[in-house]
């Protein structure tokens, strides 16, 4: 992706941020709130220097940081508890956050890691926490 190394470094400072906050949060909430500043800083950095990778990024962050929200509150709200989500995907948004920061830093193709976090968004449906259980479903 070819973006200046101006934005390539809000990128990293972001990104970096919101991975030592998601470490540091108390609870679920907040750590899915912390994670959303990543889609948001990505769509303030194509806005100001446009390339389509920056856009498939963001709606793949967006999309997950959505997925994630809609099965919490499904849970909170006593609605649909029979979808759980587990310690083990939070993680999986940390770590995939901060193989999205390297694979930036690096100048590398991304699309792997955008896999991952659509596996991660897949896992908080019905049939994506259906494979999860069965050990299909990697995250």
């Amino acid at each position: 992706m070819n973006i200046s190394d101006s934005y390539r470094n809000v990128i990293l400072s972001e990104i970096n941020y919101v991975v030592e906050k998601m470490k540091n949060a108390d609870d679920f909430t907040q750590k899915l709130y912390y994670f959303s500043a990543i889609h948001g800083m990505l769509k303030r950095i194509f806005n100001l220097e446009y390339h389509l990778d920056l856009l498939f990024a963001f709606f793949v962050f967006q999309s997950t940081h959505q997925a994630f929200i809609t099965r919490f509150n499904a849970i909170e709200k006593g609605g649909d508890s029979s979808v759980l989500l587990y310690q083990e995907q939070i993680d999986g948004l940390v770590e995939g956050a901060k193989e999205f920061a390297d694979k930036i830093k690096n100048k590398k193709n991304f699309d792997s890691t955008l896999k991952k976090f659509i596996a991660l968004s897949f896992s908080t449906t019905g049939n994506g926490f259906y494979l999860m259980q069965k050990g299909v479903l990697k995250i």
